[in-house]
């Protein structure tokens, strides 16, 4: 039987797709779209009509591939986007009538607990006392982890796609970063981290985190493989930094690795990750290709397994 997660991002639309109807072992696809479904968002009207209607077309394409597999499983899940927004039960709608697509909206900490257990899946070794961490288009999932065992989880209002909106003119999102990630600052598992000093190891996922890694190996045909569990240190980071800034989107998009139509929303990106390595005084990162999409399929309480 083969089963599809989908994932109804803020920035992307994504699908992970296994056929489990072959001997060998399962044939994985993935797919992805940018479609900016927090663009333009309104707190009074909600989701803006172009948004929507990027996303019902990716949506419709999804749909479609997954349909090829007799009898595929599906099941996808929204987040901060449709979570925020107070039209988000007529789009769901109107998508359920366009795909034949049951969205359900997932809260934060079920995101960030279904993202913990993807990342898990890829990582090795696993961490011992870790961070853990996914950055979407409207909200940044945290897990605290330590021996396997998850004892902090939060859903900050800290997406890309809002922050270049907010402060594109300025291109300075310093201060609203440290704002949203006072929760975690001032948390007191966090504070008492802080004071035993025991090495607090930073792994991230999601697209800004995995883009980070394809520019780092220019690498213009992209490889999840090559991607999981590789390094990068904070010197390169803020180098990286310094080098989008002043630099127009055209160059961005140009450069080796770069997802396309991440280009605007990559500097926001990477200095939330800058944010995170400053907070838990690290040196560096290390990198998941997997997430929610993952988790998705290793959700127990959905009889599905990778």
């Amino acid at each position: 039987m083969s089963r599809a997660a989908i994932d109804v991002g803020s920035n992307s639309i994504r699908m992970l797709l296994l056929n489990t109807d072959r001997d060998e072992a399962p044939a994985r696809q993935y797919f992805r779209q940018v479609t900016r479904l927090a663009g333009d968002f309104n707190s009074e009207t909600g989701l803006a009509d172009q948004s929507m209607s990027r996303t019902l077309t990716a949506l419709m394409t999804f749909a479609g591939l997954a349909s090829q597999y007799a009898g595929c499983e599906v099941r996808a899940v929204g987040t901060a986007a449709l979570r925020n927004a107070v039209n988000s039960p007529n789009f769901i709608t109107s998508i359920k009538k366009r795909t034949g697509l049951d969205v359900e909206i997932i809260s934060g900490e079920r995101e960030a607990l279904l993202s913990c257990r993807g990342i898990l899946s890829v990582l090795e070794p696993a961490p011992d006392r870790a961070l853990l961490f996914d950055i979407g288009g409207g909200s940044t999932e945290i897990i605290l982890m330590d021996n396997a065992e998850i004892l902090f989880q939060a859903s900050l209002p800290l997406g890309v796609v809002a922050l270049f909106e907010k402060y594109q003119k300025s291109d300075n999102y310093h201060a609203a970063i440290h704002a949203a990630l006072a929760p975690l600052a001032n948390h007191k598992l966090w504070k008492r981290w802080q004071k035993e000093k025991k090495p607090v190891e930073l792994v991230g996922t999601a697209g800004t985190v995995t883009t980070l890694a394809a520019i780092h190996l220019k690498m213009n045909d992209y490889d999840g493989s090559l991607v999981n569990n590789l390094i990068l240190d904070k010197i390169w980071l803020d180098r990286l930094d310094q080098q989008l800034t002043g630099m127009s989107l055209r160059k961005r998009a140009e450069m080796p690795g770069m997802e396309a139509g991440r280009a605007d929303v990559i500097r926001p990106g990477l200095q939330i990750v800058c944010a995170l390595l400053e907070l838990a005084q690290s040196n560096s990162i290390r990198v998941a290709d997997a997430g929610l999409l993952e988790g998705l399929l290793l959700d127990e309480d959905q009889g599905t397994f990778i």
